[in-house]
């Protein structure tokens, strides 16, 4: 069909009154949404996951938890090794001050002896010069 065919066929139809012309009334479609169930957002992955998360959470808080008791005790042991120490060392001190003054005290008890000795010796020695 070409344009002039087809202006003739227009013609003849003459014109349409579209003033009688009513349009349908538009129907929506009707869903019916008591039909579609509300997703509870804890039966979802994300739901599960927010669990997971959750659980995880509980565990690190415990674990922390009894590494804070275990260095709490480390503390005290450590507290504790360390007074000994100290103590060791005070000890070892005075051990040592002690030895220097009984050493000291050794060799005047020396040299006391060695004169008492010598003062044991020479009574007889006297005695037996002084009777001749």
């Amino acid at each position: 069909m070409d344009i002039h065919e087809l202006s003739d066929a227009i013609n003849k139809l003459g014109k349409i009154d579209l003033s009688k012309f009513t349009p349908p009334e538009p129907t929506l479609p009707v869903f019916d949404i008591s039909a579609i169930e509300p997703i509870d957002p804890e039966e979802t992955i994300m739901g599960d996951i927010k669990r997971k998360i959750q659980e995880q959470n509980k565990l690190v808080a415990q674990q922390i938890e009894v590494l804070d008791e275990q260095n709490k005790l480390l503390a005290s042991n450590y507290n504790k090794l360390k007074e000994m120490f100290d103590m060791q060392t005070t000890s070892y001190r005075d051990a040592q001050e002690d030895l220097r003054k009984s050493r000291s005290f050794n060799r005047w008890m020396m040299v006391i002896a060695v004169v008492a000795m010598l003062a044991a010796i020479a009574g007889p020695i006297a005695t037996i010069i002084v009777s001749r």
